[in-house]
């Protein structure tokens, strides 16, 4: 019985996943404290406090709510949630593109959330993260534009046959091209995806690859004539990075794309990435310009916590080896 409910739980010290992506965007809104209130230290404990027991009483107490709350009462909360914050935006406090952006993140954790539980911690995380209510009210497009490249990776997951060149296939190629071309920025996530998708038939993997780029070059194109607008933001999110660090960070997710083992593992390392990305660019900048809030940016962590939310899942792990593939 101890084994068993072992496997069930979802925060041991073996499920690195779910606790490095927990304590990473627990970490962002610590930041985010940091950044906004002049006096944070009591408020990052409330923050912390809140945070550790609604996560650890979501694990703990499922026998209690699961048997009254499913995915269909948690699927028509979000739906009032979200009808209420479209309330908001006829009142001009926020933009419809963080609308949309929100409402797929929602519907994401709901289509591939395991269980009641996994669907409620997933939820709950998000509301959690004040940085991503950031988006809500100062809208860079950078949010939105992660959805849509959450949804595009969720569904090539769900459709795409690599051994086929059917119109999936070209369908899959025109929506990475169409987010890459919207920022380079995505770059990363697709470096992962696609060598994870396509590491065992790299012929049809360079056939995609070929088609996205047509995609994203015909795109530029139509842009720069005018004829449409396509850019989510005009920001360099790397400007204080090294050009030789970020060149790092793409061998690195070139080596991570090859030895993922599935889709979990391709959101957190994503996230991951982002996450590192943000960390380097904060730390130039603090050595360039000195310790400052202004120096906290926390464009690169609306970019990671998307990811890094999806990927808490409920999945076994050995007593030894760790995770434990299905």
């Amino acid at each position: 019985m101890d084994n068993e409910e072992k496997v069930q739980a979802i925060f041991t010290k073996r499920h690195y996943i779910n606790l490095v992506s927990c304590l990473i965007i627990w970490f962002s809104g610590v930041l985010f404290i940091i950044k906004t209130f002049d006096d944070p230290a009591l408020k990052i404990i409330f923050y912390s406090l809140i945070f550790a027991i609604v996560s650890i009483l979501i694990e703990r107490t499922e026998k209690y709510y699961k048997f009254f709350l499913t995915k269909n009462y948690l699927f028509l909360t979000m739906l009032i949630v979200t009808a209420a914050v479209i309330l908001l935006y006829r009142s001009d406090y926020i933009g419809y593109p963080s609308i949309g952006g929100f409402s797929i993140l929602w519907l994401a954790v709901m289509y591939q959330a395991q269980n009641v539980k996994v669907a409620l911690l997933q939820l709950v995380i998000f509301l959690l993260s004040p940085v991503l209510y950031s988006e809500l009210i100062a809208f860079t497009g950078i949010f939105a534009l992660t959805m849509l490249v959450i949804i595009s990776v969720l569904l090539s997951e769900r459709f795409l046959d690599v051994n086929k060149y059917d119109w999936k296939f070209i369908l899959g190629a025109f929506l990475f091209g169409v987010t890459l071309a919207a920022h380079l920025l995505v770059g990363f996530v697709y470096i992962i995806y696609l060598l994870y998708r396509f590491r065992n038939d790299f012929g049809k993997g360079l056939v995609f690859v070929l088609m996205m780029l047509v995609a994203y070059a015909l795109l530029l194109f139509l842009g720069d004539k005018g004829h449409i607008s396509i850019a989510a933001s005009h920001a360099n999110y790397f400007q204080f990075i090294p050009v030789w660090i970020i060149i790092f960070l793409v061998i690195v997710s070139l080596y991570i794309g090859w030895i993922v083992a599935d889709l979990q593992e391709v959101l957190f390392t994503s996230g991951l990435i982002y996450f590192i990305s943000f960390i380097t660019s904060f730390l130039f900048k603090v050595a360039q310009f000195g310790w400052n809030n202004e120096a906290i940016e926390l464009s690169l962590m609306i970019v990671a916590i998307p990811f890094l939310v999806l990927s808490i899942k409920d999945y076994k792990v050995d007593r030894f080896l760790g995770k434990v593939l299905e």
